[in-house]
């Protein structure tokens, strides 16, 4: 515990059920040395993915919880999710920065576009 100036988490919380992304915050954030920054990145909530998720059923496991076509699993977070996992009252870091990037691919032969959501996080944790 307490090895780390900077742990990073890259689309790994939105893979674990809803129920213990709680306990993985917390033994993330049990990592960090004093003044340490956990940097986040996952997908955000109304994401293109998330929208053709959604009009399958019995690919729905909870609110905002999918199970991909290659049997991964896949949350769709809020920036109040990650206040309520990583802030005070949840993990005990502090936040530093909460934000959605939103991002427009086209695909020129296929005259396509895809909308992208994702969410960036930075979180201290206190000296």
């Amino acid at each position: 515990e307490k090895i780390s100036d900077v742990s990073i988490l890259l689309f790994c919380l939105s893979a674990i059920s809803p129920e213990k992304m709680a306990e993985a915050a917390r033994y993330a954030a049990s990592t960090l040395k004093p003044g340490g920054m956990l940097v986040f990145r996952d997908y955000g909530r109304y994401d293109e993915a998330q929208m053709k998720l959604g009009t399958s059923r019995c690919k729905r496991l909870g609110d905002n919880f999918y199970a991909k076509s290659d049997g991964t699993r896949c949350y769709y977070f809020e920036l109040d999710d990650l206040r309520r996992i990583f802030g005070e009252e949840g993990a005990g870091l502090e936040v530093v920065e909460l934000k959605y990037l939103r991002r427009v691919y086209g695909n020129r032969s296929e005259d396509a576009e895809r909308r992208r959501v994702w969410v960036q996080a930075r979180f201290r944790r206190p000296a």
